[in-house]
């Protein structure tokens, strides 16, 4: 039976992969949109009484998962959704530099393609109050088929699918399909993507994407809009801000531009995420959530890591905004 919602048992889910990035000086660092999203998250909600963040996945039985799963315990999160597989290995990418331009190889298969539907899902499912997936974890049928009933399991969710598009550079596979891009828009309550994004799955889903101004890319969000059941497509548009469009308005918020040699945008979209599910599980209206994924997002793409720990003017500003307008 779902327990009662409250103000301090909120629950933000991240679903999908978590991984190790391997650097060609054999450095690592740990990854995954779904676990950085869900790490964001449960900064937020731990620190001001508002519930937690939990990542679901799956891991290999071998030393880089213990070190991912003692990773997240260090931030005091739960890995009880994290399962452990014995047949697969945990996670990894290699990130390299090839003239100039960075490139990258996702192994497969990693245990993150086989996470396995379970009756403590079905109830997490059913309990949380928001949910962040993306395109990669449903490359396999495994991982593919859990994520969805998932989704379906969480019709009271705030649903976004944060699109994520990723590609080999080595081998050329792609972790995405039309399939994928077109279910994901009908599960989610809000789509998520980057200006490059938009173009590539408008053009899996044949729309038109020919026209590059900024009046064709309004056309193409309310083509999305008028395709799927969603409440919102957000677009974010790096150094520019983020602009969220709905049936009957738009919302653009601008960020304090970072310079250059300040910036690591490494998981700032993934905190732009966090803080859109924050603020619309907590009711905001949605000038307020965009105004705060701003913040977030701004804030980690101007810090080294990818899952900093939030500045005091960031928890501040949640505080005071939630004691403005009531959470629903």
């Amino acid at each position: 039976m779902p327990r009662e919602v409250t103000d301090s048992n909120r629950i933000f889910v991240g679903i999908g992969e978590v991984l190790f990035d391997v650097f060609e000086d054999g450095r690592q660092a740990l990854g995954g949109a779904p676990l950085n999203v869900a790490v964001h998250a449960h900064q937020l909600a731990a620190a001001l009484g508002l519930g937690e963040g939990i990542v679901v996945s799956s891991v290999g039985n071998d030393a880089p998962g213990q070190q991912l799963l003692a990773a997240i315990r260090a931030r005091a999160m739960s890995t009880r959704y994290i399962g452990i597989d014995p047949e697969h290995p945990t996670g990894r990418v290699s990130v390299f530099i090839r003239d100039g331009e960075p490139g990258y190889q996702i192994e497969l298969p990693a245990a993150w393609d086989y996470i396995a539907p379970s009756d403590s899902l079905d109830a997490l499912a059913a309990q949380c109050h928001a949910v962040c997936f993306g395109s990669l974890a449903q490359r396999s049928p495994v991982s593919r088929d859990t994520v969805r009933r998932f989704l379906e399991g969480a019709p009271q969710a705030v649903r976004l699918y944060d699109v994520n598009l990723r590609q080999n550079t080595v081998s050329g596979e792609k972790g995405y399909s039309a399939e994928i891009v077109d279910t994901s828009c009908r599960l989610a309550t809000v789509i998520k993507a980057n200006q490059s994004e938009l173009m590539t799955i408008c053009q899996l889903l044949g729309i038109d994407a020919s026209d590059l101004t900024e009046g064709g890319n309004r056309r193409r969000l309310e083509s999305l809009l008028a395709r799927f059941p969603v409440r919102a497509v957000v677009l974010t548009r790096g150094g520019d801000g983020t602009l969220l469009f709905t049936r009957d308005r738009e919302i653009s918020v601008n960020v304090t531009p970072i310079p250059q040699e300040q910036l690591h945008p490494v998981g700032a979209g993934d905190a732009s995420s966090a803080g859109i599910l924050i603020g619309l599980a907590l009711g905001w209206d949605d000038a307020r959530a965009v105004d705060l994924a701003n913040r977030m997002g701004a804030w980690v793409a101007s810090q080294p890591p990818a899952t900093p720990m939030l500045p005091d003017s960031i928890m501040d500003h949640v505080r005071q905004t939630k004691s403005a307008r009531p959470s629903v």
